[in-house]
This record gives structure tokens, sequence and C-alpha cells, in this order.
């Protein structure tokens, strides 16, 4: 990279709730930012924000999340990020579909635009049990995508 200068991309995380020790942590798999988070309060729920840039491929985006569902997964996890694909369009969609509802038996949980451009790029995934989660999408003023938050009742969750 030209001047040790970062190009325009990624994530922000915000918890009120203290951190597992030793989380968060990122790493790039793929071209594929991934920042995992545990909170002290539910250590059975593994978050993963996701970041892929546009030009990332989308093969390489998968096999990185494959790897992940099958290596680093808990008993409760949430996938949640800027995956720079439309789940709005049905054929841009397929790919994440076909990895995490038909083939891990996620659920995703973000219906509505998501974006200024009316696109749904930002998404949740889950295998929590669907009563246990709640989505909002919040306005921004500083970019173009809403917030996203999942707010997790896991205190109900029974193992």
């Amino acid at each position: 990279m030209a001047n040790n200068r970062r190009p325009f991309s990624g994530m922000a995380v915000y918890s009120r709730i203290e951190f597992y020790p030793g989380y968060p942590y990122s790493r790039n798999s793929n071209g594929i930012e991934i920042t995992i988070i545990r909170l002290i309060t539910a250590p059975h729920v593994q978050i993963f924000g996701i970041y892929r840039s546009p030009k990332v491929p989308l093969t390489q985006m998968c096999h990185a999340l494959s790897d992940i569902l099958i290596s680093h997964s808990s008993q409760f996890n949430v996938f949640i990020g800027d995956f720079n694909i439309n789940w709005l369009n049905n054929s841009e969609r397929i790919s994440l579909y076909n990895l995490f509802i038909r083939d891990h038996r996620y659920i995703q949980l973000v219906t509505e635009y998501t974006t200024d451009n009316k696109t749904c790029i930002d998404q949740i995934y889950t295998n929590i049990p669907i009563g246990h989660v709640k989505v909002h999408t919040l306005e921004t003023y500083f970019t173009d995508h809403k917030a996203i938050c999942a707010l997790i009742d896991s205190v109900n969750i029974t193992f």
C-alpha cells in the first residue's frame, strides 16, 4: 500500500458489555476482514463482524466463511456485517443463502434497506433461535449505510 495508508473500509464495534478475555480480535482471511467477539455475559455466543470489499471475489468470501463455520464456531454464532451482496436481489444472494441457510441452517435477520441506495448489503446470519434475537436499523450521519444492531436475549437461550 502506498504511503502506508489503509483504504476506507471495515467496521466499527461497540459494546456496553465487557468483552470476554482475549476478545475482540481481528484477522484477514482471503481479503475478508473478520472481527471475532465474545462478551463476558454470554461466552457461549460468538459474534463475527464481517467486511467484504466489493473488489474481493464472492468465492473468496464464501471460502473464508466456510472455514469459520467449520473451525471457529461455538454453540451460538452471529455473523454480522457488510457482505456487499444485495440480499434483496435473488440472483446476487444465492451463494450466501446456500452457505448459511441451506447448508448450515442459519437464518438471515435483516430484510429492509441498509443503505441510502436502497440495497440490503449489511446482513445478520445466526443459529440462535429467532425469538431470542431482535434486529434494528438506525440512521447514521457519517456513512450511506445504516447501523444494524442485534439484541440477543442470551438469558433465555437453553443449552
